[in-house]
């Protein structure tokens, strides 16, 4: 049967999607819907945390989070800046036809990659000295990430048509399979190297659900032309780059907690970093479901631009101080919940690092707004500095403060890493600054709902919950809500 030549209509509806008036609310529905579905995994991943924590205990723990912090290494080098360019490419292909393209290269660029960066993992765990079980522990976790992999490279049709249920179950499928591993291997009492391996079962059920949800005409398999891959490589290479440094700099300190600190502050360090690392996908989600109107308005509309871009840093002060409030005012409770009276020690340092959350969220802000723009290159920069700067900083602090300096530098680093992505961003396109005057309203808001935490004898999941409801109440009094947050949800009687 001959193939239907939809090709210019596919090309036309993906434009014509974008450049609707209803995209916007579509975006932030579909980030609202990305954050939501997080959540649940985060639910999941809670329930799973409080079984591996008291199973493996501290040092075993500490240990497992550093082998998944390599593997998250070996992540960022096999994404080479794939994703989001991929994602910008995609949106500006003229024909169906192009667009599979593009697909076909992501993927088979994926497809060499990824086995070579898992066998690199797998030789430094060995290099460093942590013994034969964790270096077969890298490369069992390193198969789930060729899956995985092969997954976000496929779900690029999806996000680029604001398809952003379908990008959700995918995250959900695989979160949901590695969550059941885990409590699966906690109930049979397994040991430590069996927990590497729920990665694969992890990416396994991404991959059935992406392949699921695609569309007939969006489907392809990996193509493997060196030559038509350069230009996307060129073009990524910014991205890849200062990726890896992101990945490189926040879980270095754990690395390096690991080496010059105890097993026990390594062990401490971990559980805390875990519960913020759960939290610093929400600004990706959000921001990056507006990323296709970032890339449209970039090329065809600069004012449309500027407006989304204060409108999602106004979103970003608002969410990342409303998580910041709770994570320091509940943060004992948290890790008693999560890893019992072990990990009593934990609460401080979560304490101190779930401020990185608020300069994270401005950080993604930036970033998006610079790829939008084509400047890729200037994260790289943005990237190098706040790898400097935990570098010199955990050399300096880890010594003095064990898991307390490292957290101390993780939340330097994240400020450097946002004021420098803001700077470069704002020397580019001068007319993209938002304004100062964006900070006043979520500070507004965020100083009685601190107050909250000083009233005596409230328990603190308590004080946390009321800071919350002061939080969102005075935001929206004072006009800190953005405006299209409030005309996105839902009301009843809408069509």
């Amino acid at each position: 049967m001959p193939r239907v030549p939809t090709e210019p209509a596919e090309a036309t509806s993906t434009q014509a999607a974008l450049r609707d008036r209803s995209a916007g609310p579509k975006a932030i529905r579909g980030g609202a819907l990305r954050v939501a579905g997080y959540g649940a995994g985060m639910a999941l991943t809670a329930v799973a945390s409080i079984a591996l924590l008291r199973h493996l205990g501290v040092q075993d723990f500490g240990r497992y989070a550093t082998i998944t912090a390599i593997v998250a290494i070996a992540g960022a080098l096999t994404d080479a800046g794939l994703t989001v360019v991929g994602q910008r490419e995609y949106v500006l292909r003229e024909t169906a036809a192009a667009q599979r393209e593009l697909l076909a290269d992501v993927v088979g660029i994926r497809l060499v990659l990824t086995p070579v960066a898992v066998i690199l993992s797998a030789g430094f765990v060995a290099a460093a000295g942590y013994g034969g079980e964790l270096v077969a522990g890298a490369l069992l976790a390193g198969s789930g990430l060729i899956l995985a992999n092969v997954a976000i490279s496929l779900t690029l049709p999806l996000s680029a048509t604001l398809r952003l249920g379908w990008v959700t179950a995918v995250d959900l499928a695989r979160q949901a399979a590695i969550v059941a591993g885990i409590l699966a291997l906690v109930i049979a009492g397994a040991q430590l190297t069996p927990f590497f391996a729920v990665q694969i079962a992890g990416g396994a059920a991404a991959f059935a659900v992406t392949v699921f949800a695609l569309r007939r005409g969006e489907r392809t398999g990996p193509r493997f032309a060196w030559r038509r891959w350069l230009p996307l490589l060129a073009a990524a290479a910014p991205l890849a780059v200062s990726l890896v440094l992101n990945v490189i700099y926040l879980r270095v300190l754990l690395v390096m907690v690991s080496l010059i600190a105890t097993v026990t502050e390594t062990g401490l360090f971990a559980a805390s970093f875990r519960v913020v690392e759960v939290f610093l996908g929400i600004p990706i989600l959000m921001i990056g479901a507006a990323f296709p109107i970032l890339v449209h308005a970039g090329a065809e509309d600069a004012p449309r631009l500027a407006y989304a871009l204060r409108r999602l840093t106004e979103a970003s002060l608002l969410v990342g101080t409303g998580l910041v409030l709770v994570l320091a005012i509940a943060a004992e409770p948290i890790m008693e919940i999560l890893g019992g009276a072990p990990y009593a020690g934990a609460a401080e340092i979560l304490r101190l690092q779930c401020f990185v959350l608020v300069p994270a969220f401005l950080t993604q802000v930036a970033g998006f707004g610079l790829v939008s723009i084509h400047r890729q290159a200037a994260i790289v920069i943005v990237n190098v500095v706040a790898l400097v700067t935990v570098l010199a900083l955990g050399a300096v602090l880890i010594p003095l403060g064990d898991a307390m300096g490292a957290a101390a530098a993780a939340v330097a680093g994240e400020t450097a890493l946002a004021i420098t992505a803001w700077v470069l961003l704002v020397r580019a396109r001068p007319a993209l600054w938002p304004g100062a005057r964006v900070l006043w309203p979520v500070a507004g808001a965020a100083v009685p709902a601190a107050l909250v935490a000083l009233a005596p004898g409230l328990p603190a999941l308590v004080a946390a919950a009321l800071a919350a409801v002061v939080f969102v109440a005075v935001a929206w009094r004072v006009g800190a809500m953005p405006v299209e947050l409030l005309q996105a949800l839902p009301r009843r009687g809408r069509t």
